[in-house]
């Protein structure tokens, strides 16, 4: 009988010491006596980012904030396939404590400790990805607004244009996947489909939404340039940020961003609830992840 695919995510946890030093969280799990990043199995409509983010406070108790996706492995364990993703997490703070009978030991180590420590070969092909990364980078976020009502069945002002009940759902599951980022402001255009889409997440980070005319779409039929010089100018801003706005809007803006640097993304269109993570670092982008909607 043909095995189903398991999929699991993980991340590289990194700090600077008190030598700014760089160091890498190792989890050992007493089971398979061997030394690891932490990672673990997806729940049940459960997407990797989400999965990944609740592993690392599972199995180290550390508060993190996550950075670029790293890469992924695929390998087989007693004939069961598995992909593994891996992200790039800031530690922050120790908040809990690992799972006992999971881990038994959280320890730090320096680059070449870590790739000496580690049991599989294919985890020090994760941490040399890693470390091509500049690890200092802020998130940036260009998430189009949940999925609305189809603009042929509303007869009132287009900006009044409210979320369906299947975008009602997408906009209370992207916390999971969004507030790994650390988000520390979100910005929206003022339509009421995009404040639909953020309030959930606004509400839950006990953040104040910022309304920007310069994301809807009556300022860009007016002057394209706008809301690109909007988003250029939240990424001279060292904070992790939300910029919640509509199609054709931010495919511009990335394109824009692709034909400027040359980093590209997975994904050049997106769905609504979908998003675009530009890490930048001092307003150069490093990397562009694409992240679908929520299932809902």
């Amino acid at each position: 009988m043909t095995q189903s695919l398991v999929r699991a995510a993980g991340a590289v946890i990194w700090r600077r010491n008190n030598s700014d030093e760089l160091e890498i969280a190792l989890i050992h799990r007493p089971r398979y006596d061997d030394w690891s990043f932490p990672k673990g199995k997806l729940e049940e409509n459960e997407v990797e980012i989400a999965a990944a983010f609740r592993e690392v406070m599972e199995e180290t108790g550390f508060a993190v904030v996550f950075g670029p996706f790293i890469g992924e492995l695929n390998y087989q364990t007693n004939g069961i396939s598995k992909n593994v993703k891996y992200w790039s997490a800031k530690f922050i703070s120790e908040v809990g404590t690992p799972q006992p009978e999971e881990v038994d030991q959280v320890s730090w180590f320096s680059i070449s400790e870590a790739e000496s420590k580690l049991s599989r070969p294919d985890d020090i092909s994760i941490l040399k990805t890693f470390m091509n990364f500049d690890l200092d980078s802020n998130a940036l976020i260009l998430l189009r607004h949940a999925k609305a009502l189809d603009r042929n069945e509303w007869s009132g002002d287009d900006g009044d244009r409210p979320l369906i009940q299947i975008g009602q759902l997408q906009a209370k599951r992207l916390l999971s996947t969004l507030q790994v980022f650390g988000i520390e402001e979100i910005h929206s255009s003022a339509a009421v489909r995009c404040y639909e889409t953020v309030t959930p997440i606004a509400r839950s980070l006990q953040l104040d939404l910022i309304f920007a005319e310069d994301l809807s779409e009556y300022v860009y039929a007016k002057n394209p340039d706008k809301p690109y010089n909007y988003i250029k100018e939240l990424m001279k801003v060292n904070s992790n940020v939300i910029a919640c706005s509509h199609n054709p809007i931010l495919p511009e803006i990335l394109n824009r961003f692709i034909d400027k640097t040359g980093i590209e993304s997975s994904q050049t269109k997106l769905e609504p609830g979908d998003a675009w993570v530009i890490h930048h670092v001092d307003n150069v982008i490093i990397a562009i992840d694409f992240l679908a909607a929520p299932a809902v």
